[in-house]
């Protein structure tokens, strides 16, 4: 089994490949370029380093969002380009699921959140095995902490973003170490490696859709301007 993973869905990027039986390469850069300028000549480096070819692909994991959207559509693009032309079968996963799996095994309830702007959160609760107990959405902090009962463990951006509103919470939680904040390619790898691999489905990928969770600042001023002439 050879797999590419691409995470996209932050400022950030990393792209991971597994070759036969181990993970034979891992790339992550935080810079200030598009993902556009360097997803494939990371993709193209690492199955350079790895010594396969794109056609050697058995599967491409994605991850699919919440979190930055153009970062999302740009990863989402490239993956289906793969698979479409190579006849690859697509696996998505959740972002938040991706950071829950970060901090595994773990005795607390995990809290995934991711930093959605505008004082609001891209948030999920998860078991210690991680089944969901609040199913991901997206939040303002104090109606999201205000159903949190039980100890957490805090992982992904949103642990940095709001410490202050954290800290003054009533939750009983710890925050991950800052490395598990990283939504990475290489534990997406992990999470496939658990799951039935889909077949290729042509109709499916082509209609795959980012999973936003909200409505892009565009669209939002959009959707106002329509309802303010819908009001005049």
């Amino acid at each position: 089994m050879n797999i590419l993973a691409l995470s996209t869905t932050s400022t950030s990027g990393s792209i991971a490949i597994y070759k036969k039986d181990h993970i034979s390469y891992i790339n992550y850069l935080d810079i200030k370029v598009t993902h556009s300028e360097r997803l494939l000549p990371q993709i193209d480096a690492g199955l350079k380093n790895s010594k396969i070819k794109i056609s050697d692909i058995d599967l491409v994991v994605i991850a699919n969002g919440p979190g930055s959207f153009t970062g999302i559509r740009i990863g989402l693009a490239t993956a289906k380009g793969i698979c479409m032309a190579n006849e690859i079968p697509l696996l998505p996963i959740n972002t938040l699921q991706l950071l829950a799996n970060n901090v595994i095994p773990t005795n607390r309830n995990i809290l995934a959140l991711i930093d959605a702007r505008m004082e609001e959160v891209y948030a999920g609760l998860y078991s210690p095995d991680l089944i969901a107990l609040i199913p991901e959405k997206n939040a303002k902090l104090v109606n999201l902490f205000q159903k949190i009962k039980k100890p957490v463990i805090i992982v992904g951006d949103g642990a940095d973003k709001f410490n202050k509103e954290i800290k003054k919470s009533k939750m009983d939680y710890v925050f991950c170490p800052i490395h598990q904040n990283i939504p990475l390619a290489s534990t997406l790898i992990s999470i496939a490696l658990k799951k039935e691999i889909p077949i290729y489905d042509f109709n499916i990928i082509s209609e795959l859709e980012p999973y936003y969770l909200r409505k892009s600042q565009a669209e939002l001023v959009r959707d106002e301007k329509l309802n303010n002439n819908k009001l005049r």
